[in-house]
């Protein structure tokens, strides 16, 4: 999709490809780039932008309207079928596009199908197999962009706790990647990684390592203080609660009921989402608690 949006805006401007490789990557690299072949690290993505004269919110907007014109799945119906608790329709989804030539439409569709894996799994269809699949796909791309690094993050909450080196291995790498993003364009780093010590520390407690969790939490809070956003401020509420669940249950399942009802008057707030997390962790937190509680 990337790929196509950049071949897009190159024709509409009438540039010629040697005008926007020059200088980046070879012109064979860039046909093949183009082509949807190869993907690229973000400073050469940049260069690009910059040789096409655009900024990258001028890239998003055209991606965003390609997408809303072109696309046969899209991000937001994504969205609101999670949102609204449609996991069949999520399966289904998958189903019909993994196979599907277009990269964007495939990894959507992988998309769709971890966001079922790790939310819910009881109904008839649903199968396990493709999730070694699709860790090894990732495992296996040479260069993570945002995409592999949104799929990497939906797959740390769908490791076992018997994968604990690759859940550390998978962290480890989108930390990496997204440091590419911390200058380029620190409103999606801060987005991006402070999503990532979301998933991280639910992963953590799923497999009851909550001193582990504890400690991501504490990242967490100082990535959330540096960036000042309202989204993360709430996302570290919630997940602050939600690890002292496991620690104090009897004293913070009201709580965690009584801040889902107050989010939900907050506009900024996805309170359905909350609340699904919410079920996945309650039971879980009340039987760690009833077995270690001192």
């Amino acid at each position: 999709m990337y790929s196509e949006i950049i071949k897009q805006i190159r024709k509409a401007k009438g540039f010629t490809q040697k005008e926007v490789y020059t200088g980046i990557v070879s012109k064979t690299f860039y046909s093949d780039f183009e082509a949807g072949k190869y993907s690229v690290e973000i400073t050469k993505f940049e260069a690009f932008l910059t040789n096409l004269g655009i900024t990258y919110e001028e890239f998003e907007y055209f991606k965003n309207q390609s997408q809303t014109n072109d696309a046969a799945l899209s991000q937001n119906t994504i969205d609101q079928l999670y949102k609204n608790g449609k996991f069949e329709e999520l399966y289904d989804l998958y189903e019909e596009y993994c196979r599907d030539s277009n990269k964007e439409l495939r990894y959507l569709a992988i998309q769709a199908y971890l966001l079922v894996l790790i939310t819910n799994t009881n109904f008839y269809k649903f199968s396990r197999a493709p999730f070694s699949e699709i860790v090894s796909e990732l495992e296996n791309a040479k260069m993570w962009t945002l995409k592999e690094i949104k799929l990497s993050k939906l797959v740390l909450l769908s490791l076992s706790e018997k994968e604990r080196d690759k859940a550390a291995e998978i962290y480890k790498r989108i930390m990496q990647d997204l440091e590419k993003y911390a200058d380029f364009n620190p409103k999606i780093y801060y987005e991006e990684i402070g999503d990532l010590h979301f998933n991280r520390v639910q992963s953590l407690l799923i497999i009851n390592d909550i001193e582990a969790a504890k400690a991501v939490l504490t990242t967490y809070k100082e990535i959330v203080q540096a960036s000042d956003d309202l989204h993360l401020l709430i996302q570290l509420k919630f997940i602050e609660n939600l690890v002292q669940l496991y620690l104090a249950f009897p004293e913070y399942q009201p709580k965690m009921k009584a801040l889902l009802a107050q989010l939900s008057e907050t506009p900024t707030s996805e309170t359905h989402f909350y609340t699904i997390i919410f079920q996945i962790h309650q039971e879980k937190a009340k039987s760690y608690y009833e077995r270690y509680k001192i």
